[in-house]
Parts: structure tokens; sequence; C-alpha cells
């Protein structure tokens, strides 16, 4: 089992509509996935219980608002966990992430962004001291232009590779395919042009972003093997 969470201690940078994208590329492509909705609003569950004849085969939406989220997550049998972590920094969201075989910072590429997204790493790193193991992360940007990439976000992002901070090469493009789900139901797979412009563009970014989480966790998980038949 696999489990990816999302977390930033800062809301509306896309840490929702990302994972509902990831899960619904997964099961696209076969893979049996639980999302798990630990947000206060619940939007996922609230667009599963509203579009239940849309949701993508394969996968199961659960709950873990006011309840155990670690629970849930080791009660999981798919082989893909997605965890939508709540925007804010408590015992929970450091216990989930403390379950994270990766966990995925979105930002949108500003400053107060890039310093949340800092916050959400020191809350890795003393994970990673109690549980005594490593936690990959990738930071990546959300909700950006798919043609312009000003200044400020490329000296972000410089200056987060340049202190040794990890991110992710594809980021999730602003588009309206990947909110339009929450709105007609289904995934972006269902869509067509006059539900949202240019689909085909969305599934693309969305099968790229996939590709490069699934190629972090295969490395992850070589390393992982070969130290421990070191």
């Amino acid at each position: 089992m696999q489990v990816i969470v999302f977390a930033s201690s800062k809301g509306g940078v896309g840490k929702t509509t990302s994972a509902l994208t990831l899960s619904s590329v997964l099961t696209h492509h076969g893979a049996q996935t639980t999302l798990i909705d630990a947000d206060p609003n619940a939007p996922l569950a609230v667009w599963a219980k509203r579009f239940p004849d849309s949701v993508p085969q394969g996968l199961t939406v659960k709950t873990a608002f006011r309840t155990d989220v670690a629970d849930i997550i080791d009660s999981a049998a798919d082989p893909y966990v997605i965890v939508d972590l709540e925007g804010s920094r408590n015992e929970e969201v450091s216990v989930a992430i403390g379950r994270a075989d990766l966990v995925l910072i979105p930002m949108k590429g500003n400053r107060l962004d890039a310093d949340e997204a800092v916050n959400v790493i020191k809350v890795i790193r003393k994970q990673e001291s109690i549980f005594r193991r490593a936690i990959p992360f990738r930071v990546f940007l959300s909700q950006t232009s798919p043609v312009i990439v000003d200044r400020g976000m490329r000296d972000i992002c410089k200056q987060m590779r340049e202190n040794g901070i990890p991110m992710l090469k594809t980021g999730m493009v602003e588009r309206a395919a990947f909110k339009a789900p929450f709105a007609l139901g289904g995934s972006i797979y269902d869509l067509n042009e006059r539900e949202a412009k240019n689909p085909l563009a969305a599934i693309t970014n969305a099968e790229t972003f996939a590709q490069e989480i699934r190629d972090i966790l295969i490395g992850t998980n070589v390393r992982a093997e070969v130290t421990t038949h070191a």
C-alpha cells in the first residue's frame, strides 16, 4: 500500500483538487484507490455523495474529519491511499504525515505559500524524528498559468532548490477542467468541450503529474529495499 498525503497549512492552494485529480488518474488506469477526506468542509465527501453514480470505478471515498485519520489509513486495503488533509497544523495532520510514503505540498508560487510549505516541511522533519524513518516529500506548483511564469515564481523555486527542498517538475496548471468534476460529477475523463475548455490538456497534465509521483514512489521503494538488504 502506498500512502500519498496532500498537506498544506494554508487553504486555497489546490490541495483538494490535486488529490481528486491524482485519484482519478490512478483509478482510470485500473489502480484501486482510497481517497480520504480529512478537510472540515468535506468537499470530496460532498462530491461523492452528490454524484454517487459517477464516482470513478475503483475509487472509495472515506471521511476522516473528527475521527482518527491514522486508523482510517491503516484500515484501507487498496494499493493507493490518497489523503487530503485539512489546511492547518494539528496533531491529526502530524500523525497522517507520519503514515505517508510521500507527502505532496502544493503552493501557488508566491512568498506566502512558500513560507507555508516550509512550515509543513518542519512538521515532516519532526515526524521523521518521532518515527525514525525518512518521509519523502515534494513541493509542487498548483493553479499556475499554462503560459506565463512570472519572475517572482521562478526566483522562489530557485531558492527552494538551492536550499535542498525537492520540487516536482510537473505542476498542476490552472484549468477549468480540474474544478469541473465538483460541479458536474465524475472525473476529468468524463468531460467534453462544452463542459470545460480543452479537457485533453488537463488529462495530459494530470497523467504527467501522476507518472512523476509513481516514479518517485518506485525509486523510494527500491532504495528502501537496498537499505534493508545491505
